[in-house]
């Protein structure tokens, strides 16, 4: 059978398709890119510009217009709605992953029938997972192509549990939604302040070293590089960090707590 494919990510549809390609599968791959485990989700499913305006503050310079990724990716819903091939979601165990699939279930409630799943275990992949949490895009081609056989119809219960989950979601609009024990989890943005300035040394340190080293260190959150470097620029806007060299790039900066700031 022929499907359409839908995954999370650019890395994750790289991926897919190479698995396609390995499976000579003729399928096509429809790749939803935002990242809503973070940021407000108040207004996605609408006109988008509070979520685009947010991802506008977290990469300022870049050049991705935020405005037209909110609409494309309603567009490729709406495409998934008009179609008439079964639909494949692809997840993981992971925050993005997990309201991906929230979304999509709640954009195609209308046609249950063509709703169905592949669930990626976490021990399916080669190397340990940072976090304890694994997305479609960690997963090498080869491990995705032996699971197209294992594509699977979703019930119409859980079809329910899923799409009144993603009204949830949207209604808390909260500032991150993590992912623990198998349930998204709201929290706000101080719950990820704190480990940064947990981890930020009294010594000057390269921003990208820091950065890095606080993206797997969420408890529930696959933090990416633009959301933790954003977060360290609040906090330096709060008087908590400090930082040294060009703030635009995270490749040319250093980072450190604001000793004279109590933060010991």
């Amino acid at each position: 059978m022929q499907y359409i494919h839908v995954v999370n990510g650019d890395v994750a549809g790289n991926t897919l398709r190479q698995a396609l390609t390995q499976a000579a599968r003729p399928d096509a791959v429809v790749v939803l890119r935002d990242d809503l485990a973070v940021g407000p989700i108040s207004d996605v499913d609408g006109s988008g510009f509070t979520r685009a305006g947010f991802w506008q503050r977290v990469a300022p310079h870049s050049n991705i217009d935020f405005v037209a990724e909110m609409r494309q990716a309603l567009n490729q819903l709406h495409g998934l709605r008009q179609g008439e091939l079964e639909v494949a979601i692809w997840h993981g165990q992971s925050p993005s992953d997990q309201l991906m699939l929230r979304r999509a279930v709640f954009h195609l409630y209308q046609m249950p029938q063509r709703i169905n799943e592949v669930a990626m275990d976490i021990r399916e992949l080669d190397v340990p997972a940072p976090n304890h949490l694994a997305a479609i895009g960690m997963y090498p081609a080869a491990k995705l192509a032996r699971r197209f056989s294992t594509i699977a119809p979703v019930s119409v219960l859980r079809l329910g549990r899923l799409g009144y989950e993603w009204q949830q979601n949207v209604k808390e609009n909260a500032d991150v939604r993590l992912w623990k024990g198998n349930t998204l989890v709201p929290a706000a943005y101080h719950t990820v302040d704190e480990v940064i300035l947990d981890r930020a040394p009294a010594q000057w340190t390269p921003a990208a070293q820091l950065v890095a080293s606080i993206m797997g260190a969420v408890e529930g959150l696959q933090a990416s590089d633009w959301f933790v470097f954003w977060r360290c620029r609040e906090l330096i806007g709060a008087g908590q960090m400090v930082l040294r060299g060009n703030a635009d790039s995270l490749q040319t900066c250093e980072l450190r707590r604001n000793l004279s700031a109590g933060a010991e």
